[in-house]
């Protein structure tokens, strides 16, 4: 046989040649990455594209006839739940339009009606986002709509006396209202308001007059202080305050049932927890238990039982208290006591067991620091409920 040696030999050096052509396994992927990051950039560009970057036409609060810019008005919300009414607004950012509204103003309610000052009623919403240490959160808006707010830029500066209004459902009469006013003081994540807002007005946007920009949304009032060093200062006075928006958030993105359930299991866990200290408070006598003994404020143990009552240990209570009080049954007072103690201790064991099991660790922020206040209250509830035991042993 022949043998080729210029053959072998171009074939031998041409092999070399064909394996340095082609890239190796990490080029591949690296050419690929830098096409799919040019894509994005390109992607994030058509958006910023299609969606314009200021409110156009919206020269502050009024518009040149000196008339509240309807587009303004028009980007505020009024949100009517089952339990409760509020306020939101919709913004522009990140690209997105967002639902802004105050967490309390959902947590309650399994359904809502959500509508602007025009009448038009907006239905599709994505997961809701919330922000971590404070009353707000934000659910990005799938209609389209046209009119929106722009928020102040988070290195903006708010001096004292800077010019606001507060905008929303105030007193939850289903109309937007505008109150005008001024920054009072500020912190970190707050602004202090005198504009007159007032229960309604929750989640509603805080606007700089000057540019229509929001600078926060209105989460709660605290009371006037009637104490000597207050009197005749601002502590003497309601005061109200708004979560400040002119700063990053951290967000939590949850579905929205989700939030709704978290918010439902704390309000039966505070509503459990009054029921037993209204149990614990409870003085069993021959004729009856004094059911108009008061638990807290103006709350009677009448109250809480009425609001409780499908519970089977407020349906035993009701009965003992009824025969009591109807002489259908004559008890001395050592098995007075006995029958007594025994829904007691029901109370305790279910008191304690719920209290083992509730889990806020994972709920959003806002439910989270309200649940803190919830155990402690939870604790103190076993506390009174096992000193009512101990004391009929």
């Amino acid at each position: 046989m022949k043998i080729n040696l210029p053959l072998i030999a171009i074939l031998l050096g041409l092999l070399p040649l064909v394996i340095l052509a082609q890239p190796s396994r990490d080029e591949a992927i690296q050419e690929i990455d830098a096409k799919i990051a040019a894509l994005q950039k390109e992607k994030v560009k058509l958006l910023s594209d299609a969606a314009p970057t200021s409110v156009s036409g919206v020269v502050g609060l009024y518009d040149p006839d000196g008339k509240v810019n309807r587009r303004i008005t028009n980007s505020v919300m009024i949100i009517e739940g089952d339990k409760s009414v509020g306020t939101g607004f919709i913004v522009l950012a990140e690209g997105k339009k967002f639902l802004y509204t105050a967490a309390h103003v959902f947590t309650g309610n399994s359904k809502f009606t959500i509508r602007n000052a025009a009448g038009t009623e907006f239905k599709k919403f994505g997961d809701l986002q919330a922000a971590e240490g404070a009353d707000l959160i934000r659910l990005e808006i799938l209609d389209s709509p046209t009119d929106f707010l722009e928020l102040a830029p988070p290195d903006v500066e708010m001096p004292i006396n800077t010019e606001i209004a507060a905008l929303g459902n105030g007193g939850g009469n289903g109309v937007i209202s505008v109150e005008l006013g001024k920054i009072l003081g500020t912190s970190g994540d707050l602004i202090e308001v005198d504009a007159q807002i007032i229960q309604g007005n929750s989640g509603g946007p805080v606007v700089e007059r000057s540019n229509g920009r929001v600078v926060g949304e209105a989460t709660h009032l605290t009371s006037a202080r009637k104490d000597l060093w207050s009197e005749g200062t601002r502590q003497g006075d309601v005061r109200r305050f708004a979560c400040r928006l002119n700063k990053q958030w951290k967000w939590m993105t949850l579905k929205t049932a989700a939030f709704l359930a978290d918010g439902k299991a704390l309000g039966e866990f505070d509503d459990f927890t009054r029921l037993c200290f209204a149990v614990a408070r409870l003085e069993p006598l021959e004729n009856g238990m004094r059911l108009t003994s008061r638990v807290g404020g103006d709350m009677t143990a009448t109250t809480i039982f009425a609001q409780n009552k499908d519970n089977d240990l407020v349906k035993s209570l009701i009965s003992m208290n009824t025969d009591l009080a109807a002489r259908k049954t004559s008890l001395s007072e050592a098995e007075l006591n006995k029958k007594f103690r025994s829904l007691l201790a029901q109370a305790e064991s279910r008191a304690s067991h719920s209290g083992e099991t509730f889990k806020p660790q994972n709920f959003a922020w806002y439910h989270r620091n309200n649940a803190k206040v919830s155990v402690e209250a939870r604790a103190e509830c076993i506390a009174a409920l096992r000193r009512r035991l101990d004391n009929l042993k």
